[in-house]
């Protein structure tokens, strides 16, 4: 048996249900304080008699009712799903709240060190292009190709979780933002609105640590990309051309620019980002414009 394999499944669910439970958990305790159900809503945790006593004559139902074990587990699959559906709608509008971080293509950083190189390696070549040579060259970029995924997979889990809370604490600002605006012009919150204030603090906060933590691993990323592929490249120019090509290689394989690791974007439904869907519209109109001018001219 693979204990340790075991052990990072249950932390693995373990971190799943736990941002579940915050996010949906905040969302019905700010819910709550427009819904009159006594005490509450009185500061940060409800009163604990009232759930006791809630619990116990939700029992005392079932045990009159004879309700099963199995419309036990269907009450929980229910509460579980609305939790997880809460959790994923708060997810995907975080993902159209501008702004959001667009990590820089990987490809992009392998071109930015290796086009020249390239070059330099056809002209090492001479004038022969066997069949063996292109191979041999085309297994090698595969190679590094390999290396963007390797390098990507290594970072994908800190980048997902981060990119993941970015989202989530953007909706929370908007929603905490929203619901205070709300409570304080319609006067029907139970709750203590400074909590709602607290709540968008703190999601402000996140905001700001999620982005500075998303550059700061996208820039590892690109930087760790950029070693491993300068260093497969170099090593691969000593066994393919002499040693005046391999230092011009090397000069070449030098960072060109100064690459940004990611970077802030709108992003709109189907199109991705707001600069192509304003390209496509550009597009759109040039052509709309087109077919007039052929048609009056007709």
């Amino acid at each position: 048996m693979d204990v340790e394999g075991l052990l990072q499944s249950v932390i693995r669910f373990s971190n799943f249900m736990t941002s579940r439970l915050i996010v949906a958990g905040v969302v019905f305790y700010v819910a709550s304080g427009f819904t009159h159900i006594g005490s509450s809503s009185e500061g940060f945790l409800p009163d604990m008699d009232l759930i006791n006593n809630v619990v116990e004559n939700y029992q005392n139902i079932f045990d009159v009712l004879g309700v099963s074990d199995f419309a036990l587990l269907l009450i929980l699959f229910v509460f579980l799903t609305t939790i997880h559906l809460i959790y994923i709608v708060f997810e995907r509008v975080g993902s159209y709240i501008p702004p959001a971080i667009v990590p820089l293509a990987g490809g992009t950083a392998i071109d930015d060190v290796t086009l020249s190189a390239f070059d330099i390696l056809r002209e090492a070549r001479g004038e022969e292009h066997t069949d063996e040579e292109n191979q041999r060259l085309y297994e090698f970029k595969k190679k590094l190709k390999e290396i963007e995924l390797e390098v990507d997979t290594r970072f994908s889990d800190e980048l997902t979780a981060e990119e993941t809370a970015f989202r989530i604490s953007k909706t929370f600002i908007v929603f905490s933002l929203g619901v205070w605006i709300y409570a304080m012009l319609a006067g029907t919150y139970t709750g203590d609105k400074n909590i709602l204030l607290i709540i968008l603090a703190l999601s402000i906060l996140t905001a700001l640590y999620t982005s500075f933590a998303i550059f700061r691993c996208n820039h590892s990323r690109i930087s760790s990309l950029r070693e491993d592929v300068i260093y497969q490249f170099t090593g691969f120019a000593r066994i393919w051309a002499a040693e005046e090509y391999q230092k011009r290689i090397a000069t070449a394989c030098a960072p060109s620019r100064e690459l940004k690791p990611a970077a802030f974007a709108v992003l709109v439904p189907v199109y991705g980002t707001l600069d192509v869907f304003l390209e496509d519209w550009r597009r759109w109109r040039r052509l709309r414009r087109l077919k007039r001018l052929r048609g009056t001219n007709a």
